[in-house]
């Protein structure tokens, strides 16, 4: 009947739905059907999404982007700094074995008292006290010895005084003080000295946080230069080396990179070593700008300070030694060795954590000869030599093989006493360390970077590597 017939047409009874593909927030409202919306991943020209977000997530939103940026290098800089200068003056003191050593005022005065404690027990028996006064009424009178011309005298400095022989500023080399002949116990010497104290554990603190902020906006830029000089097409920079099928070129476009940059900047690294070895509290200690000053005045020039053999050779070696060990190790793990950090992350880590290690044992070496090579003066006829706080060589090196050579061969980690023999003061081996001081700080580091690697990557419920065990 009537209630079973079917309407003529449903066309009335449609209701379009609301719109479901909305790709906005739920806190803004959708666009009105009058406007024009601007597709939402193209940025704006006026006010891009993350330039707020960014700018609120600052640590000091007011003072604006560069400062805040400093701030947290310095900061970073600072947290680090305390054994850097404890590895630093590690590296530049010079410990001499014994036949190399100087003859310092305290064995004159020893001698002297030894010499006088003779006598005395020579006069303690009154008949050889007479016979002593008698030899000397017969022995003839002494003829008087002119005093020692000028040129015998010791060497004065410029206002005509003799050297200090015992500087004040000199660190405590107190066995207790130090508890050691590593960084900490260059530290605790640097602590307990009261002409240096804990403020100087961040000596260079400045400099060090201007050479790192440059280096890291530095070396982009010049990485992005290089590859526009390339023959090829450029390669993004976000690539990582072991995405490309040849990697050749970019690895070396990237140490050159490093390399440029580093030589740019190499004399703020000369200003911060010396820095570091100078004297906290002496009156007489330049600042960095008169150490730049100094350096381009007295010692060859603005060239001299990137040019001259002993900064030039050891700057090259290092800044290029060290990128090329590090991009090159993952390379070397996953196509060489074929170790995936994503099948075996656990032993890709423990491999990375020993080509960390043994890449020390080329670095160390270079690092400690370049850093004596940064102290010496290069002026005509040896120059001022600096007032530091840690005994250095007295004869300047040649270059980066005589100081190796001379490193080996005269110097000793054991801790002079006043009679030693040769055999205790160790042979070859004990020569070759001296050239790896601070290698226990280092490799301290590399082991927290495993260490840390595996606590995050358990944080982050990444148990695959877990699974190996």
């Amino acid at each position: 009947m009537t209630s079973n017939a079917r309407p003529s047409s449903v066309r009335g009874l449609y209701t379009p739905p609301a719109e479901e593909w909305v790709f906005l927030p739920p806190t803004v409202n959708p666009p009105t059907s009058s406007s024009s919306p601007t597709p939402t991943h193209l940025p704006s020209h006026f006010t891009p999404s993350g330039s707020i977000e960014d700018d609120a997530a600052l640590a000091l939103p007011m003072m604006g982007r560069p400062f805040n940026l400093f701030l947290s290098e310095y900061l970073t800089t600072a947290m680090g700094m305390p054994f850097e200068v404890g590895k630093t003056l590690l590296q530049v003191e010079y410990r001499p074995r014994k036949r190399y050593a100087p003859i310092e005022q305290d064995d004159i005065v020893i001698s002297e008292n030894e010499k006088g404690s003779a006598e005395e027990d020579e006069l303690s028996n009154p008949e050889e006290a007479d016979m002593y006064f008698t030899d000397r009424l017969a022995q003839p009178s002494a003829s008087l010895i002119p005093p020692p011309e000028a040129s015998t005298l010791e060497a004065t400095d410029a206002s005509g005084y003799l050297p200090d022989l015992h500087p004040s500023w000199l660190l405590k080399d107190d066995p207790e003080v130090s508890r050691g002949n590593g960084v900490w116990g260059m530290i605790r010497r640097i602590r307990y000295t009261p002409s240096e104290g804990l403020p100087a554990l961040w000596k260079s603190q400045l400099v060090s946080t201007l050479h790192s902020l440059l280096s890291n906006v530095l070396q982009p830029t010049v990485h992005g230069f290089l590859l526009l000089l390339t023959p090829s097409s450029p390669v993004s920079l976000d690539i990582s080396l072991n995405a490309l099928p040849n990697p050749g070129l970019p690895l070396g476009m990237q140490v050159a990179s490093h390399l440029l940059t580093h030589f740019i900047l190499s004399p703020l690294e000369i200003i911060r070593t010396r820095l570091v070895v100078l004297p906290a509290s002496h009156p007489t200690t330049p600042s960095s700008v008169t150490i730049f000053r100094n350096m381009i005045a007295e010692e060859g020039g603005f060239s001299s300070l990137y040019f001259h053999p002993n900064l030039l050779i050891p700057s090259l070696l290092e800044h290029t030694i060290r990128p090329l060990l590090t991009l090159s190790i993952p390379l070397l793990l996953e196509r060489q060795m074929g170790i995936s950090p994503d099948i075996s992350p656990i032993i890709y880590s423990l491999a990375d954590l020993s080509l960390g290690l043994g890449s020390l044992l080329i670095l160390l070496p270079i690092e400690t000869v370049r850093r004596r090579l940064q102290l010496q003066s290069r002026a005509s006829g040896g120059g001022k030599r600096l007032k530091s706080v840690v005994k250095l060589r007295e004869r300047d090196y040649v270059g980066v093989v005589e100081a190796m050579w001379r490193i080996v061969t005269e110097e000793s980690g054991v801790r002079r006493r006043r009679v030693m023999t040769e055999k205790e003061e160790g042979g070859l081996f004990s020569g070759i360390r001296q050239l790896y001081r601070g290698f226990g700080m280092a490799a301290t580091a590399h082991v927290t970077v495993f260490g840390l690697g595996l606590v995050s990557a358990t944080l982050a419920g990444n148990d695959g590597g877990w699974k190996e065990i």
